[in-house]
């Protein structure tokens, strides 16, 4: 069995296909998160992330490979949130753990992906990294909501870091260091929530507060104390409807 430490990528190819899209999944041995296939068309397929184990631990390094083939509609599911657990001795600090998103996403291709709650514990050490590349008329829409701490905790460390990339013109670069347990102002101060979402490839008809990047997209955050009070589900409900409505025909 592979050490847990370096786990074999988790893979997902999707290509259109007459009458069935060809979907592509690989999770080997070591892996913490495996895709299943829920169901398909000729240009859709929708599956699944389910947990292969406790996740995330001090040394664990998740790493998602995703390409969607031109003119294909990608979406995922995340089965429950995520924990980032601390684990280290006392005086000891926590090893560190990380999870890395590729995304590749062709001509006219689509991917809908809103992730479950990321909690960091305690003592927890993480770096969540996505990057993310769509050719000309490809579009991206992701949820990543990011708990500092189980009830009672202040949370661990948490760096967020993505790149985005339209059409080869760079389209967001963000990379974030927060520290729950040293929160500081003009970051995200006393909050413990962090949740995002994000459309690029396309500017939404309504920004409802969301900031417009410079290109076709935007950003949407919130701040806050708990995950129930984020506006960002119906944000995510609207944009959703905006980009399936919008593939090519």
């Amino acid at each position: 069995m592979a050490d847990r430490a370096t786990p074999s990528p988790t893979i997902v190819e999707v290509e259109r296909a007459p009458g069935r899209a060809r979907v592509t999944m690989a999770a080997g041995a070591g892996a913490v998160l495996v895709p299943r296939l829920i169901e398909r068309t000729g240009d859709t397929a929708h599956l699944a992330l389910v947990a292969g184990g406790a996740m995330l631990l001090g040394g664990d390094h998740l790493d998602v490979r995703i390409v969607v083939g031109t003119g294909c509609l990608l979406e995922i599911t995340e089965v429950g949130g995520t924990v980032a657990y601390g684990g280290g001795e006392p005086g000891r600090p926590a090893e560190p753990c990380s999870w890395t998103v590729t995304v590749d996403l062709a001509a006219d291709a689509a991917l809908s992906w809103q992730g479950r709650e990321t909690v960091v514990a305690d003592g927890a050490d993480l770096t969540r990294t996505l990057t993310l590349t769509l050719a000309a008329g490809a579009c991206a829409l992701l949820r990543e909501t990011t708990v500092l701490g189980r009830s009672g905790e202040r949370g661990g460390r948490v760096r967020l870091r993505t790149a985005v990339t339209h059409d080869e013109v760079p389209l967001l670069v963000e990379d974030t260091d927060i520290a729950g347990d040293a929160p500081v102002p003009g970051i995200v101060g006393d909050a413990r929530i962090v949740d995002t979402v994000l459309l690029a490839g396309r500017r939404p008809a309504a920004l409802a507060g969301a900031m417009a990047l410079d290109g076709p997209g935007a950003l949407a955050r919130h701040l806050g104390a708990d995950l129930h009070d984020s506006p960002l589900g119906a944000v995510w409900d609207a944009w959703r409807t905006e980009l399936t409505d919008g593939r090519p025909a």
